[in-house]
């Protein structure tokens, strides 16, 4: 599965956007009016759309909050493999 989050786009030349974490350019082509500053949705190499500050900011924290958790349980596996686990065990 493929997933999309908000980049900021920090660099634009012609129909190609840079955006923050990413060294690969992004086509702009298909969506208007997209300037320095604002965050987009990209997949692919190429620009899905534009979305608000406030709902790029929500989006992102999501998904660390999520990258947390998903932290937290790696630890957890690896602790019980290794036979550190809190938990009583039968």
């Amino acid at each position: 599965m493929c997933q999309t989050i908000p980049a900021r786009v920090v660099r634009i030349d012609g129909d190609q956007a840079w955006v923050e974490g990413s060294l690969a350019s992004v086509s702009l082509l298909g969506v208007d009016a997209i300037a320095i500053g604002d965050y987009i949705l990209h997949q692919a190499g190429l620009a899905l759309g534009r979305v608000e500050p406030e709902e790029a900011e929500a989006i992102l924290a999501a998904f660390r909050e999520l990258d947390a958790l998903y932290e937290q349980e790696e630890r957890r596996a690896g602790q019980e493999s290794l036979g550190l686990s809190q938990r009583a065990r039968p």
